[in-house]
């Protein structure tokens, strides 16, 4: 712990002269960092994961709403008259002026160097402390508790969508239970009773519209049939669209057991038949137990803040569930309303999140526990107007949530929807979220014409939404009526400061700070890491904290670095604007492929079963992605914590150029 603490203050020190180079006359940026290794002695690492990010949090409140709120830790101002953080007192005068103002002509490379160095040790990979882990369990359980129960048949198997009258469900049915906060609709001061029957209207024509987009989007995906979708992937050379994802799955299995089933429950029979969805060529006939796991709660480390919980999910629903994903992600970008959600892509919210700090015609908004408060209830309202996507869900979802870490031990049947480390929870919730959005900024009659024309204002991924900014207030109170939280503290809508999918403004400006998850070389993959925030810091032009980053990377293996220029995509090493150098690495002709060669290190994963063989292997071959530039092989399976570092023997730059340029040649 002491090691992190000793490396964050050393990138620190480089920080301080990178911040003297931008501000010559700056003063008091010596007795700033003494007043930092001070605190480290008495709080450790909390300094960093803790304290210091609290500055950063008063920061964007201040240029949200104008002035400085100073409260919690290193929020000590500087005098009674001078009300900024003493701390780094000569950036904070740079933004807001001595009564916590902000001032008309804000420095934006203050407000850079104030975030960068306020968040450098925010995203740290730490165990956080016994309470915060049961806080944030308690938390998952109140949510849960809290939930609207489902109306079909989310328990058994099959959803019972006819009988139930599937059709004729609405969102406007959670009317009875209205936001308390809602004002918008009140023009002038009346009663309780007429205030309380227009909030009820307003929020029922609100719903009704984001109803009306659901059912214009989902109504146009094609019908999900999963052994079609599969043929066409599979002609198409873009593997099966089954298969397994890098996580943990229920049964603790290893990687290379996945693909050998052993339980296949009636619910996913209904609709992914094993014989064509689960069964190769060669394999048994019979079908494996009709029994369903539950799936496996478990809290990965996320921040010191708390833990990040996700479910372990059972392997045949995992399958299935990536197949769904896979048929969800091409009916959104292919289909007739493409264009707001891109599952791969966040560079279009990025392009947005600056645009619209510069003109804040656009607003960001980020969620609280988005994908604890999606309930079934929402889900089965905003699917309605396809039966076979619904049927889809309800099939792969696994009902039964087993708790082991918790003091509430045991079985919970889940309100909500799925659980983070579902492969569904991230598209269906982007598209539930996208269609609120989109309800919370239209009008009158919706057509497909009024949706396609907010394309390029609208953008969802995950829980980040970019909507207008007339729309938020209907977006809030939408969430809120639909048992879903704005985290206000995160979402910006009245100053010049955007953040969204790891993008964040001021002023048409990137602001984004490097946030580090490691920052000392324990073992291969961290070492990969220090690489990675050295060339960061080193990309932002944070000089002199690059190069203080850059010394902790052991001599050894700093001496098998590559230096890499803009233009040299494809090679790993450290970062340069002026271009590639190799001549400090070792150098030999490869008589057989016929090239210069060096001797570089990198960080290599083995793979933990050579000789596997079995049905199971081909299933793994054939849900591979097909490259048509090299041949299809089995995958790899790896983790982490099982890499290893080596010397390799790569291409030359020069000879790698222009065997590139032979290519591109080739092609044209």
């Amino acid at each position: 712990m002491q090691s992190q603490v000793n490396a964050l203050l050393h990138v620190c020190s480089g920080l301080r002269k990178d911040v003297q180079s931008a501000y010559p006359a700056l003063l008091g940026l010596d007795l700033d960092l003494e007043r930092l290794a001070l605190q480290c002695r008495t709080r450790g690492l909390t300094t960093f994961t803790l304290d210091l990010p609290n500055l950063d949090s008063l920061l964007l409140q201040g240029l949200e709403t104008g002035r400085l709120q100073l409260s919690g830790p290193f929020s000590r101002r500087v005098s009674k008259r001078v009300k900024v953080p003493r701390l780094f007192s000569g950036l904070w005068l740079r933004v807001f002026d001595i009564n916590g103002c902000l001032k008309q002509d804000v420095d934006v490379n203050a407000i850079f160097f104030l975030r960068q160095l306020t968040r450098l040790g925010k995203n740290l990979m730490v165990e956080c402390s016994s309470d915060r882990i049961a806080a944030v369990l308690e938390n998952y359980h109140d949510i849960e508790k809290g939930l609207r129960k489902p109306t079909l048949c989310w328990d058994s198997d099959t959803l019972d969508y006819e009988s139930r009258s599937g059709c004729n469900l609405h969102l406007g049915e959670c009317i009875s239970d209205p936001p308390q906060d809602v004002d918008l609709f009140c023009s002038e001061p009346q009663g309780d009773e007429q205030g309380e029957h227009n909030r009820r209207e307003g929020a029922r024509r609100l719903l009704g519209q984001v109803q009306q987009v659901a059912d214009l989007i989902i109504g146009s995906f094609d019908v999900f049939c999963p052994i079609f979708f599969s043929e066409g992937r599979s002609l198409d050379g873009n593997g099966i669209g089954f298969k397994h994802g890098p996580g943990a799955v229920a049964e603790r299995l290893k990687n290379h057991e996945k693909f050998v089933f052993r339980n296949w429950p009636a619910k996913l029979q209904n609709f992914f038949p094993f014989e064509q969805c689960g069964r190769t060529a060669g394999s048994p006939l019979e079908r494996p137990i009709n029994h369903e796991l539950a799936s496996r709660l478990m809290h990965v480390p996320k921040t010191a803040k708390g833990p990040r919980l996700i479910a372990a999910e059972p392997t045949s629903h995992m399958w299935c569930q990536q197949a769904t994903w896979a048929f969800l992600e091409e009916q959104l970008s292919h289909g007739d309303f493409s264009g707001f959600v891109d599952f791969r892509d966040q560079n279009a919210s990025g392009d947005l999140v600056l645009q619209s700090s510069l003109d804040r015609k656009l607003a960001t908004v980020d969620l609280s526990d988005a994908s604890d408060r999606l309930s079934c209830w929402t889900v089965e309202r905003i699917f309605r107007s396809n039966y076979s996507v619904l049927s889809a869900l309800h099939a792969a979802r696994t009902r039964l949530l087993r708790d082991d870490v918790s003091r509430e031990q045991g079985f919970l049947k889940l309100k909500k929807f799925a659980a983070q480390g579902t492969a569904t929870t991230f598209p269906v919730q982007s598209i539930v979220f996208l269609c609120i959005a989109l309800g919370a900024c239209l009008d009158g009659d919706i057509t497909p014409q009024k949706i396609l024309e907010l394309r390029g204002q609208v953008r969802v991924y995950g829980d980040d939404i970019i909507i207008p900014t007339h729309g938020y207030v209907r977006l809030r109170i939408l969430m809120d009526a639909l048992q879903l939280k704005v985290n206000a503290a995160k979402s910006y809508v009245r100053g010049h400061f955007r953040e969204s999918c790891g993008t964040d403004g001021y002023k048409g400006y990137d602001v984004t700070p490097t946030s580090p998850q490691s920052i000392v070389v324990s073992s291969p993959a961290s070492c990969q890491a220090v690489v990675d925030t050295t060339n960061n810091l080193f990309n932002k032009g944070l000089w002199h904290a690059s190069d203080s980053c850059r010394a902790l990377i052991p001599l050894r293996i700093q001496r098998r670095l590559r230096i890499v220029g803009r233009m040299d995509a494809g090679f790993t090493g450290l970062s340069s604007f002026s271009g590639s150098d190799e001549s400090h690495l070792d150098k030999r002709w490869n008589s057989r492929l016929h090239r210069n060669e060096v001797r570089v290190w990198q960080l290599h994963v083995p793979n933990s079963q050579r000789d596997r063989q079995g049905i199971e292997t081909f299933l793994d071959f054939v849900s591979r992605k097909h490259n048509h530039e090299h041949a299809r092989i089995v995958s790899k399976y790896v983790s982490t914590r099982k890499s290893r570092d080596r010397l390799l023997w790569e291409p030359l730059n020069t000879d790698a150029r222009v065997d590139h340029a032979i290519d591109a040649g080739r092609a044209r």
